[in-house]
C-alpha cells in the first residue's frame, strides 16, 4: 500500500437527511448519479472509494463503492467546500442510492442556484 492510499479513509460516510442537503450534495449531471462528499484527504479522478450513503429522515443506508469524478481542493474559486464527487456504480445500491435520492429532491435542485459543486 503506498503512503497516499494509507492516508486515505477506508470508508467514507455521507448523510443526506433533509431536502435542501440532498439538493446541495447531490450531482444529477453524473452519468448514473453522484454524489459531493466534504473531505481534505488527497485523491485523484478516478480513485475507487467506498461511501456509506444514508438517505432520508430514516437513514435508509446505501454502500457505495464509487469512483471519484471530481476534486475540489482547498484552494478553490469561492466558497466552495474541499471535497471529491463520487459515482454511483452501475448496481442495484447505485440505482436505488439515486432514485431515492432524486425522489426526496424533486424538482427543487432545477431552481437551487448554489451547489457544492457548480
Amino acid at each position: 500500500m503506498s503512503t497516499k492510499e494509507a492516508n486515505r479513509p477506508w470508508m467514507l460516510s455521507l448523510a443526506l437527511e433533509d431536502k435542501n442537503t440532498a439538493a446541495r450534495l447531490y450531482m444529477p449531471f453524473v452519468k448514473g448519479g453522484g454524489v459531493f462528499v466534504e473531505c481534505n484527504k488527497p485523491y485523484e479522478l478516478g480513485d475507487p472509494v467506498f461511501v456509506l450513503l444514508s438517505v432520508g429522515e430514516e437513514g435508509k443506508k446505501y454502500p457505495i463503492n464509487g469512483k471519484v469524478v471530481w476534486v475540489c481542493g482547498p484552494n478553490a474559486r469561492g466558497d466552495k467546500p474541499q471535497g471529491i464527487g463520487i459515482q454511483f456504480p452501475r448496481d442495484d445500491s447505485g440505482e436505488s442510492a439515486r432514485l431515492a435520492i432524486e425522489q426526496m429532491v424533486g424538482k427543487m435542485q432545477a431552481s437551487m442556484k448554489k451547489t457544492a459543486t457548480l
